[in-house]
């Protein structure tokens, strides 16, 4: 009695239940509730997720520009927006190429020995998806004012 207690605290402490039901033919189903018609269920506790956004890959090195007149000085400035802006564009498509896999958390299991993705995986993509976005409008503008300029 004392270890069925500890686990739904231990449950309970995690704010979420999860059933394991084993189906008459054998399959394993696991979902937030017993699968009807289920000829085993028992209630499993699982470890906390651990869902965080990979880190932004560091930018490369500046590099030192000979010196240069004013006059000079604008069309490079112009030249090193647009570069900066690619990067940055070429690293938010990174993400999202690299995001589009489901983290640990993001699939919920249905009573029909299936899965799902949940709204944590639509939120993460989305956040991903404008972030290329923005990062192709500021390209776009950079290479405006760069055509602009000249």
């Amino acid at each position: 009695m004392l270890l069925i207690t500890l686990a739904l605290a231990a449950t309970a402490a995690q704010g979420q239940a999860v059933f394991r039901s084993v189906m008459p033919d054998g399959r394993i189903v696991y979902g937030d509730q017993p699968a009807p018609g289920a000829k085993e269920t028992k209630e499993v506790s699982l470890p906390q997720p651990n869902i965080a956004t990979p880190p932004p890959a560091p930018a490369p090195p500046k590099q030192s520009a000979p010196a240069t007149t004013p006059r000079q000085q604008a069309p490079d400035s112009d030249d090193d927006r647009v570069r900066s802006a690619e990067r940055d564009l070429q690293t938010a498509k990174a993400a999202l190429e690299a995001g589009r896999e489901p983290q640990p958390g993001e699939r919920a299991g249905s009573a029909g020995g299936a899965s799902r993705l949940t709204d944590a995986y639509f939120q993460r993509i989305q956040s991903l998806e404008t972030a290329v976005a923005s990062a192709q409008k500021k390209f776009d503008d950079a290479v405006a004012r760069r055509r602009g300029g000249r």
